[in-house]
């Protein structure tokens, strides 16, 4: 039976062991930092070794139970001015990712305007919410703020519609609640990491992995972890007071990483395991762009499993034995413009580079890509297709090209992602009923039916091909981005 661990961080990626080697491990010590948390947070009548971690979100983190997400908050920061701020905003993208999430599965209109009524009354509310004194004693997050009452009855409807479907018009695959723990500090997100570390010990390399120094999220199956700082650039292995606020770079930041993981939290939600892991990572990519004009988010998006489905979620190729991955790059050529075209100026360059490798053909002038080593000095090529089973066996390009393959298949995942939705039928021939069509049907054919065998159904192509001369969605979308 295939064993489903989500997990989160790009640094416990499992893929391409032999290219990357292993992970730096012993400099932090995750089991002193674990020490630390249960020093600050006992449960009353409880050894630490006896604390499961859903008990230790139920005694000290408040609860906010946003649409199908419960998102859980410690409140031992709720008096804090600064970072309840930070709350509500985070709160406010998850609900805004909930708005756009009933549009691109095309829920019923009725429904959609319903349930938009009452997203707009908890955005408002939360705008101008102030904590009162004594915030942090409260169990319910909400209840911290005067006059939140009034919001139970929108609340609720959100709940009870999101995580029964009967606001998206499909019954959601996924049978356990999404939880969505938010770490205000590296400290936090670090001790954390210690805890579940040492709750998991068979997954304990994971978890206590000096990379997780590097990274703003990890998870456990429906857990997820989520930094709302960044780490410095060279973080102190041996302490995590340091943190980069999120908004220091972009002004949405913060917003922007809680709604790509709202995003594929949703796709969780709805989807189960049904859906391919890098349409859903790009799903996560491309709702930060439609909701804030940019995605320039240092997480990945997540992982799904120690299974091969979930390697594509990062890179095609590679084996499924374990291994890590580098960094995102922020300074990244392929960000360039934060997304903003959905990334389509840097891919077609560098296919227009591409087709200098040596392709014969027209066709084969659109499949290749340029790569830069990390010193730039170097230049290597890599070939679509690059999703679904046409991409299994694709030999990685060498390790000092591995960070811009990452972030080259970032970018290509979310523009193909984009086209499907917004271009693949021209404008205004109903593309996005189209693609809401195909997420629909996923929904509602589980594991009845493989992603790309609804993919064919709905598009009546394949999703891809390794053999040029058939006609297929990759094919398609590469024909449309080299202008053609």
């Amino acid at each position: 039976m295939r064993l489903l661990l989500r997990l989160l961080c790009w640094t416990f990626c499992l893929c391409c062991a032999s290219a990357l080697g292993t992970a730096r491990a012993g400099e932090v010590d995750f089991a002193g930092l674990a020490k630390e948390y249960f020093d600050k947070h006992p449960v009353e009548g409880r050894a630490p070794a006896d604390v499961a971690f859903d008990e230790l979100l139920e005694t000290h983190y408040a609860l906010a139970q946003v649409g199908a997400i419960d998102v859980r908050l410690p409140r031992e920061f709720l008096d804090d001015k600064g970072v309840v701020d930070d709350f509500k905003d985070a709160l406010g993208a998850v609900l805004a990712t909930h708005q756009l999430w009933l549009d691109w599965i095309g829920a019923p209109a009725a429904e959609v305007a319903k349930a938009k009524t009452d997203i707009a009354e908890v955005q408002k509310f939360l705008k101008t919410a102030k904590a009162g004194a004594g915030a942090a004693k409260h169990e319910r997050f909400f209840d911290a703020f005067a006059g939140s009452a009034s919001l139970a009855p929108a609340l609720e409807r959100l709940r009870d519609g999101f995580r029964s479907g009967a606001l998206l018009g499909v019954t959601p695959l996924s049978t356990r609640t999404q939880v969505l723990v938010l770490a205000p500090s590296r400290e936090h997100f670090m001790q954390l990491a210690g805890v579940l570390g040492q709750r998991q010990e068979g997954a304990r390399s994971l978890y206590w992995n000096d990379g997780l120094a590097n990274w703003t999220e990890f998870g456990w199956q429906e857990t997820q972890v989520l930094a709302l700082q960044y780490p410095p650039i060279k973080p102190n292995l041996k302490s995590f007071g340091e943190g980069v606020a999120m908004n220091s770079r972009e002004p949405t930041g913060l917003l922007q990483n809680v709604a790509q993981r709202a995003a594929v939290t949703l796709c969780w939600h709805t989807f189960g395991s049904s859906l391919d892991p890098a349409i859903e990572t790009a799903i996560g990519q491309v709702a930060v762009i439609e909701l804030y004009g940019e995605n320039n988010t240092r997480s990945g998006g997540s992982g799904r499993s120690n299974s091969t489905d979930g390697i594509t979620a990062f890179i095609p190729g590679g084996n499924s034995n374990g291994g890590v991955l580098p960094p995102t790059n922020a300074e990244s050529g392929w960000r360039q413009g934060g997304g903003k075209d959905y990334f389509l100026k840097v891919l077609r360059d560098a296919q227009k580079l591409g087709a200098k490798s040596g392709a014969k053909n027209k066709e084969e002038k659109l499949v290749y890509f340029q790569l830069r080593s990390d010193d730039t000095s170097k230049r290597t090529f890599v070939r679509a297709p690059f999703f679904g089973s046409a991409a299994q066996g694709k030999e990685l390009p060498p390790p000092e090209f591995m960070t811009d393959y990452l972030e080259f298949f970032r970018a290509y995942k979310s523009c193909f992602v984009h086209w499907l939705r917004d271009e693949s039928a021209g404008k205004g021939e109903g593309g996005e009923a189209k693609f809401a069509q195909l997420l629909r049907q996923v929904a509602e054919a589980g594991s009845a039916a493989s992603f790309e065998e609804l993919v064919a159904e709905v598009y009546a192509v394949p999703l891809a091909s390794a053999d040029l001369s058939k006609d297929n969605l990759e094919l398609r979308f590469l024909a449309w981005l080299a202008g053609q």
